[in-house]
């Protein structure tokens, strides 16, 4: 697997119908020069990915940028699968006053997982900037007696197949699997529906083990069901600083990205790109901003535009990478 410390350093270089949720500006932000944009009200077409928080963090956002705007910014929920009603409401609406708040998945992975999309995010989506880094974590079942990734890939050696594990698919499955090639162990996958699916196989016992986003981990099962044993990412997590990360337990290869990130419209002229971008950073920057992103588990993200495009393009061309040699070594077995 190509992932590794310096890949994800690089990264914190820069690193149903519909609910219209009203950001009321607290206090005028100074005006950017040169830069008629904001004209009107802006809405942010989103996903809830997880519930409550991911809820929270996108109304902190809208509130953080409707204060600089000095306009109204409307959260516009859309629940669906993997995303894709939102971004086809977004890229619907054909308004420069419209952008898209989703996972990095949804530019670097989302083609992977689903066929026949209707749109190709590549060509219809254009990357604005990073928002906040969100964290993937290793759970064990705590009667395993198992507490680091070394001794999970002993145990796996001691017996092949024994140990099961689960994942939402697909960047999170792609990881783990490679991962576990790499460390010649062998664990029997069992699919998951989503991340509260395989939080809750893993309290249950139904699942020896999970690779899943860290959030329901913690929150959404009762407390001494889950076992973490690591973060996968470069550095803690803030909402459990006590688990150690994969590069710190010795397995920096299962370091990967994760996180939100604003979208636009494709013919969005780069003096607005550059303006949009500037103003997310100088609002996730805000000390409160931060601190309430913090209590939700999430870290801000800093990037330009043209700095976002490129890692993401990295990410989309390894994910397509690993995901051919994965179907190449399914189909010889």
């Amino acid at each position: 697997m190509t992932t590794g410390v310096s890949r994800v350093l690089s990264r914190r270089a820069f690193c149903a119908g519909s609910l219209m949720v009203a950001a009321t500006p607290l206090r005028a932000e100074p005006e950017h020069g040169g830069t008629a944009w904001p004209r009107r009200p802006v809405r942010l077409v989103t996903r809830p990915a997880d519930g409550q928080r991911s809820d929270a963090m996108a109304r902190t956002l809208a509130a953080a940028l409707s204060r600089r705007w000095r306009q109204p910014v409307l959260v516009d929920y859309r629940p669906g699968a993997d995303g894709t009603a939102a971004i086809e409401t977004f890229l619907a609406a054909r308004d420069d006053h419209a952008l898209l708040l989703g996972s990095t998945g949804i530019w670097t992975t989302l083609h992977l997982r689903r066929d026949n999309l209707p749109f190709d995010a590549e060509r219809d989506l254009v990357p604005l900037a990073p928002v906040v880094q969100d964290y993937i974590a290793v759970g064990v079942a705590p009667t395993l007696g198992l507490a680091t990734l070394g001794e999970v890939i002993e145990a796996a050696h001691r017996s092949p197949g024994k140990l099961t594990w689960s994942s939402s698919q697909h960047a999170p499955y792609l990881a783990f699997s490679a991962f576990l090639k790499a460390a010649r162990a062998e664990l029997s996958f069992v699919p998951c529906r989503n991340p509260l699916g395989a939080a809750a196989d893993l309290a249950e016992g139904r699942v020896d083990l999970a690779f899943l986003t860290l959030p329901p981990a913690i929150g959404a099962v009762p407390p001494g069901r889950i076992r973490l044993i690591a973060v996968a990412s470069a550095d803690r997590a803030p909402s459990a600083l006590d688990v150690p990360t994969v590069v710190e337990a010795g397995f920096p290869s299962l370091a990967m990205m994760s996180g939100h990130s604003l979208f636009g419209p494709r013919d969005m002229p780069a003096t607005v790109r550059a303006r949009i971008a500037d103003d997310v950073g100088g609002a996730v920057r805000d000390p409160v901003v931060t601190q309430r992103l913090a209590l939700m588990g999430y870290r801000p993200q800093l990037g330009s535009p043209a700095a976002f495009q490129a890692l993401l393009q990295s990410e989309r061309a390894h994910w397509s990478e690993l995901a051919q040699a994965s179907f190449k070594t399914t189909a010889v077995q």
